[in-house]
C-alpha cells in the first residue's frame, strides 16, 4: 500500500469512529490538501480590533482567505458594540463561509453578546438551575442560540461542566456551574448543547477534567488541582459523552498529578487527553485547548513549544488569542514549526490528519461541512 493510501485509510478509520459512516471521499479530500491548509484548519485565532475595518480585522481576513486559519476567536475587546462584533463576523464569513466564529456565551458574568449591546440576558448557570427545570432552561437557551446564530457566530465556548464549589474563585464564586453533582450538571449542560446545536452551533464543554474545585486562575499562572480534584468531577463529562452530546471538549491549563504524575498541564498531557478522555471515557470528538496566550502557558513555555506540545498531546484545535504580543504572521510561523517537527520525527502527518478529520466531522454536524 502506498503512502497516500496509508494516510487515507488512517483518516477514514478516524472518521468512521466518529461518525459510524463511510467517509472515503472525505478522507481523500483531507489528504489531498496542502499540509499548510490542514494545519490552518487546526488554528482558532484572535485579533485586535472592535469593528470590521481595523488593521487586525484586515489581517484575520487575509489569513482566512489564504486558508491559514480555521476560524476566529472573539474576546471581550472585540465586542465593544453590536454593530462592530456582527460586522466583523459578517466580513469574515463572507471570506470563508465554513470558518468558525467563536465566542464565550455562557450567560451571567461570561456573556460577550450582552444585554448592554441589546441581546437577551442569560442568567448565570447557578441561577438557571435554581429557577428552572432543564426543559425550562432549554427554552431560554433556544432564544439565546437563535440570537447567537443571527449575530453570525457558530461556536460557543460553553457550557461549563465543572462542579460548584463556593470557595473556587474562577467558577464557584461567579455561579458559573450548574450544581455539585454530575446528573444535575449534565442535565442543564445537555439542554444548553441541544439548544445551540439546534441552531447549527458547536458547543465546547469545559474545563476538562474539572476546574470547579481548583484554587487559582489559569489566566494568571499555573493552577495545580492535584490535591483538590476528585473523580467525581469527571461525572458530568462522562454523562454528556455517554448521552451523545459531547462533540467538542476544552481542556484546562491545569496540573493534576493524580492523572499525570509528570506534572504537565492538561493542555500538554497525553495521559489525560488521550488515555483518559479518549480511551477511558470514549470521547471521539474534537479536543481544543484553552487560549495558549493565558498566563499559565505564556509565562512558562515558548509559543512554539506550546503549540507543538498541544498537538502532541492530542489537541485538534489550537486556540490563540494572539493578544499578548500580536504577531501578524503567527499562522505562517506555526506551519513552519509543524513542518520542522514532522521533518524531525517529533510529529507525523497522520497526527495532523486525525485532527483535520475530527474537525471535518464537527463541521458536518453543525452544517458547515
Amino acid at each position: 500500500m502506498d503512502r497516500r493510501r496509508v494516510l487515507q485509510s488512517g483518516i477514514a478509520a478516524t472518521l468512521v469512529a466518529a461518525t459510524g459512516s463511510r467517509v472515503t471521499a472525505l478522507s481523500e479530500t483531507v489528504v489531498e490538501r496542502p499540509l499548510a491548509e490542514r494545519v490552518g484548519d487546526m488554528l482558532l485565532m484572535g485579533f485586535i480590533g472592535s469593528h470590521n475595518e481595523t488593521e487586525g480585522a484586515d489581517i484575520i481576513d487575509a489569513h482566512l482567505a489564504a486558508k491559514r486559519i480555521g476560524g476566529v476567536l472573539f474576546l471581550r475587546h472585540n465586542v465593544r458594540s453590536r454593530e462592530g462584533a456582527e460586522g466583523s463576523a459578517a466580513r469574515f464569513r463572507a471570506t470563508r463561509p465554513d470558518a468558525w466564529m467563536a465566542i464565550d456565551q455562557e450567560g451571567g458574568l461570561v456573556q460577550r453578546l450582552s444585554r448592554d449591546l441589546g441581546y437577551t440576558h442569560i442568567p448565570r448557570a447557578m441561577e438557571i438551575a435554581a429557577a428552572r427545570s432543564p426543559q425550562g432552561a432549554g427554552e431560554l437557551y433556544r432564544l439565546g442560540a437563535a440570537e447567537f446564530h443571527a449575530a453570525g457566530f457558530n461556536m460557543n465556548l460553553a457550557p461549563v461542566a465543572d462542579l460548584h464549589d463556593p470557595e473556587n474563585a474562577v467558577i464557584g464564586r461567579h455561579g458559573r456551574a450548574y450544581g455539585s453533582d454530575g446528573d444535575t450538571i449534565a442535565a442543564y449542560a445537555g439542554a444548553f448543547i441541544d439548544a445551540f446545536e439546534g441552531e447549527g452551533i458547536a458547543c465546547a464543554i469545559k474545563h476538562f477534567p474539572g476546574h470547579g474545585r481548583s484554587r487559582g486562575d489559569s489566566h494568571d499562572g499555573f493552577v495545580d488541582i492535584s490535591d483538590t480534584w476528585s473523580e467525581a468531577e469527571l461525572a458530568p463529562f462522562r454523562e454528556l459523552i455517554d448521552q451523545g452530546r459531547g462533540h467538542l471538549m476544552m481542556g484546562g491549563h491545569l496540573t493534576n498529578r493524580q492523572l499525570d504524575p509528570s506534572g504537565e498541564p492538561v493542555t500538554f498531557s497525553k495521559p489525560v487527553l488521550d488515555d483518559l478522555l479518549r480511551g477511558q471515557l470514549g470521547f471521539t470528538g474534537v479536543v481544543m485547548t484553552d487560549d495558549l496566550d493565558m498566563g499559565a502557558i505564556r509565562n512558562n513555555y515558548s509559543q512554539r513549544e506550546a503549540v507543538l506540545r498541544s498537538i502532541e498531546a492530542g489537541n485538534d484545535m489550537i486556540m490563540l488569542s494572539n493578544s499578548a504580543a500580536p504577531d501578524a504572521e503567527l499562522p505562517q510561523r506555526i506551519v513552519g514549526w509543524v513542518e520542522a517537527a514532522i521533518a524531525e520525527g517529533r510529529l507525523t502527518e497522520h497526527r495532523i490528519n486525525q485532527s483535520v478529520a475530527r474537525l471535518a466531522v464537527l463541521k458536518a454536524r453543525v452544517g458547515l461541512g
